[in-house]
């Protein structure tokens, strides 16, 4: 996926409406499928963090940044807030969404908002991807997982990748024989010394512990 394949993806998730047939192009979009609701349908998270990952190797270094990708990622979280996470919204006010979901689709929100702003900000997407790691962490992953553990991988060889490290290899760890392609990622960072909390020994031993459990969670 180009950088224009990610943004169409992402405007598909908020909505691109099929002129000839009168339908959406995606029904069952990140936004389409909130009106009318028909559910959370979990690989839209999935799909929009990685159209919005791709993207962002092009956003984070370019000093100016296109305002449709801005406001279509503004308008995807904006949408699902006001439809979803409102109290007084649509979804909320008719007892159409239940509690679980509504946790759910806040931490949706919640990791695009978060990620989309790291990027603006001049993150790199490996910096960044921290954040979908930690979702994998808390929840789970979905079929693109191959994405995120190429991300994941550069990350964990950063150097200046600092304490999200340990959520990466935690993610990396629960993703098991996934996750293989970046056992040499994490066997390189294992002889590393980590150096950013006092006591150094202390710190590169925390660190190198949470870094042989996602070694040994992916090789058993």
């Amino acid at each position: 996926m180009d950088y224009e394949q990610a943004k169409y993806q992402l405007q598909l998730h908020l909505g691109v409406l099929d002129d000839a047939r009168k339908e959406w192009v995606l029904d069952d979009g990140f936004v389409v499928s909130l009106r009318p609701y028909r559910g959370l349908r979990e690989k839209n998270f999935h799909l929009v963090m990685e159209a919005l990952l791709t993207a962002g190797e092009r956003v984070h270094r370019e000093p100016q940044v296109d305002r449709d990708l801005v406001s279509t990622i503004w308008s995807l979280c904006w949408y699902a807030r006001m439809w979803g996470l409102n109290p007084s919204g649509m979804l909320q006010r008719n007892g159409l969404i239940t509690v679980p979901d509504i946790a759910r689709l806040q931490l949706w929100v919640d990791t695009v908002e978060q990620t989309a702003l790291r990027l603006l900000n001049g993150s790199p997407p490996h910096v960044v991807v921290s954040h979908y790691a930690e979702y994998v962490v808390e929840v789970g992953w979905w079929d693109n997982v191959t994405f995120f553990v190429g991300l994941m991988s550069r990350a964990v060889s950063d150097p200046g990748i600092f304490d999200a490290i340990c959520t990466i290899a935690r993610a990396l760890g629960k993703l098991g024989h996934l996750a293989e392609a970046a056992l040499p990622a994490l066997r390189e960072a294992e002889r590393r010394v980590y150096d950013w909390a006092t006591p150094v020994d202390r710190c590169t031993a925390e660190v190198r512990e949470q870094l042989q459990r996602a070694i040994h969670s992916i090789e058993g």
